[in-house]
């Protein structure tokens, strides 16, 4: 029985037959399941859930499996993905390696073939970012693999690349207030900030998490309620 870790995967899978059996083998192990047929309604619930894992087949009945993990790449998401496709063509094999794919499961496969990809996946997840969870106050946790905010409810709060580029600098050196001009250089990089940016920069995360999330210390810089 897998019970390493509580994680929610997103099944995604235009065969009812291979979708539900394959579902039913993972919820019997323990794991929280989300089953999409399309990507229009994956993308759906990738947009409301918190999804640790994915694992997607390549022929969709509106898209190629692929062209999703793509667009979700293209957003910087860099969730976890297992393939499941019967074909050995090695352009596609390519392409998925391109799209850092986690696993490349061929058809037809048994269910400890899919165990056994899920755990694999699993503990290198957690090996290379520890606990994906870093804990803010009034219930709400950052997501540290698809640089999202939980809310206490469950619900996820997406962030633009500059509010979690900011909220993890933040993070990362906790209990430190961090000057504008290493958020501008860290940031923003060749641009320019201006104060008033980053000041809208923290109303926005303010304003999707809770006020006092990051706090302004006297004209110097910002730190993070943590």
């Amino acid at each position: 029985m897998f019970t390493s870790q509580n994680l929610t995967l997103l099944c995604i899978n235009g065969d009812v037959q291979t979708r539900e059996k394959n579902t039913l083998f993972m919820r019997k192990n323990e794991l929280r399941v989300f089953t999409a047929n399309n990507t229009i309604r994956a993308y759906d619930l990738y947009q409301t859930h918190k999804i640790d894992l994915i694992i997607i087949d390549i022929p969709l009945p509106d898209e190629n499996g692929l062209d999703f993990i793509r667009h979700l790449r293209q957003l910087e998401i860099d969730t976890p993905v297992i393939i499941t496709t019967a074909s050995t063509d090695k352009e596609i094999l390519i392409d998925a390696i391109n799209l850092d794919i986690s696993r490349y499961l061929i058809k037809p496969f048994d269910n400890t073939e899919l165990l056994d990809a899920i755990q694999v996946t699993a503990k290198k997840l957690f090996n290379v970012h520890g606990s994906t969870f870093l804990k803010l106050h009034h219930g709400f946790s950052y997501d540290t693999i698809n640089k999202s905010v939980n809310r206490p409810d469950g619900s996820i709060i997406h962030l633009s690349k500059k509010e979690y580029l900011l909220l993890e600098l933040l993070l990362e050196n906790k209990r430190k207030i961090i000057p504008y001009e290493t958020i501008e250089s860290t940031i923003w990089h060749s641009s320019t900030m201006s104060i008033d940016t980053l000041r809208t920069l923290v109303r926005a995360i303010r304003k999707k998490t809770y006020p006092g999330i990051i706090i302004n210390n006297n004209a110097i810089g910002y730190k993070i309620d943590f």
